[in-house]
């Protein structure tokens, strides 16, 4: 990612985007159609990045600070309905209005979120969970806890360096898919004499390379396409949309580039011979990255189909495929989607939509894996905050704190559900003890205006709570 965590950039890449008349990067970058667990921090400042349809310069601060992450994370509060309105509501009426490979893809998408019991439905649940967490773990809660030390300058450039190689390394594929996506643009954007040359360049890639395995793919970009590029633009003098593309894909190339394992491996070796990393990380270093790294691999195509159909979904929504009057749409749910996996977004954060017995539901989950941190027992306790509205039913809240094994819950439901209190307290307990839990304390109530993320974490804005750095 180009500079976001403020680290020194000395590719070979980046150094020569900056030397090559005509690839200065003056725009945003501001292409990217991302999923929950693709989202690129790298795009949105800290405080979420605004991206518009309309694109180009100014639209992302990077020098704003973390109280403006937290605005643009409040104003965030509404990505349930806006995934609700897009999926059940614009999506459901694309299914006959919208063209054929929108009517197959929307098919497809409603298909994988379906649940026909509730097994399925945890295992995507799951899945989900796994696809939208990058930067959890013991791995990342100890550099977290290493950050909020006093540790020299040199020693905490060391981390950041760190964690910008490993997510360009988690975002391989991902980045190795943009290249082509954005290739293809170039290629048409591009006089008829020089397409045949630049598809050939294009083919030389390999899609299939491993994560990590930048060297081959590397090469090719730095010496022959990205070249290639710049020499098209300074003889044809270019300066419109080809050169809008070829910047933003040379700053893919940079992000490609920096995810090489070598590098990574070489940063990780750097980081934990410190002195003070040996004194504040608790546990096995080289475990902990193992465990991280594993977890990148997907478990189920449960994890990657629903994530890579609503990036085409997004993606023909900005192209304006779902109607130019939900082109605006679209680029909203994309906005809030980037402010997830910011190195400042304090909590874990997820949304999930599905469909069970028929019905739609959306459900949105805030997670603070190492709640009150300050008090000796801190490692041991778990903050939930829970958000879902089921179709025809309502609105349900639920707000839990886990403290080795036990869990403290407040339920909140809609005013005009019929169930009892007693039945709703009583299944709620048997799901929990299915799982190993047991109820300490349970409160139900009515819910009669939506809490706010900032009133259930109120230490959301101690910003020495996340990976305090500047995007």
């Amino acid at each position: 990612m180009p500079n976001i965590l403020q680290v020194q950039d000395t590719s070979s890449l980046s150094q020569q985007i900056t030397n090559t008349p005509g690839l200065q990067p003056r725009i945003n970058p501001n292409r990217q159609v991302v999923t929950p667990g693709q989202v690129d921090p790298s795009k949105q400042g800290q405080n979420g990045g605004q991206i518009g349809p309309e694109g180009g310069e100014g639209n992302v601060n990077f020098e704003s600070n973390y109280t403006s992450f937290v605005q643009r994370m409040h104003e965030g509060m509404q990505l349930p309905q806006e995934m609700e309105q897009l999926l059940f509501t614009d999506g459901t009426a694309l299914l006959t209005m919208g063209d054929t490979e929108l009517q197959e893809l929307l098919n497809q998408l409603f298909t994988e979120i379906e649940a026909k019991d509730p097994e399925e439905l945890m295992t995507f649940i799951e899945s989900q969970q796994q696809a939208q967490v990058k930067f959890s773990g013991e791995l990342f809660d100890g550099l977290r806890n290493i950050l909020n030390q006093k540790i020299s300058p040199s020693f905490r450039e060391t981390i950041l360096d760190f964690i910008k190689s490993y997510n360009n390394y988690a975002s391989s594929e991902h980045l190795l898919n943009q290249l082509e996506s954005l290739g293809d643009d170039i290629e048409s954007l591009l006089l008829p004499s020089s397409r045949e040359n630049f598809e050939k360049l294009m083919e030389q890639l390999d899609k299939d390379a491993a994560p990590g395995d930048t060297a081959k793919n590397t090469e090719v970009l730095n010496k022959e396409i990205i070249p290639f590029l710049s020499k098209y633009i300074s003889r044809t003098h270019n300066y419109g949309a080809v050169r809008t593309a070829s910047v933003l894909f040379s700053l893919y190339a940079v992000k490609y580039e920096e995810g090489d394992k070598t590098q990574l491996e070489q940063l990780f070796a750097k980081m934990i011979k410190n002195g003070d990393f040996k004194m504040f990380f608790k546990g096995d270093p080289e475990e902990a990255l193992q465990k991280a790294l594993e977890n990148l691999k997907p478990q189920s195509e449960k994890a990657t189909g629903f994530p890579q159909m609503l990036t085409k979904l997004i993606q023909k929504g900005t192209d304006g495929s779902a109607g130019p009057e939900n082109v605006e749409k679209y680029y909203k749910v994309l906005n809030h989607l980037l402010m997830n996996e910011s190195v400042y977004m304090p909590l874990l954060h997820m949304v999930v939509p599905f469909r069970y017995e028929d019905k739609n539901v959306m459900s949105e989950m805030w997670v603070d894996p190492d709640a009150e941190r300050e008090k000796s027992d801190a490692a041991k306790k778990q903050k939930i905050f829970i958000k879902f509205n089921i179709q025809n039913v309502g609105n349900f809240e639920l707000i839990s704190m886990v403290n080795n094994g036990n869990v403290n819950m407040q339920i909140f439901v809609p005013p005009t559900l019929e169930e009892t209190p007693d039945n709703i307290s009583r299944n709620v307990q048997d799901i929990l003890k299915q799982n190993g839990l047991k109820v300490s304390n349970m409160e139900l109530g009515v819910l009669t205006r939506s809490h706010r993320v900032d009133e259930v974490f109120p230490e959301i804005k101690d910003k020495e709570k996340g990976i305090n750095v500047a995007v």
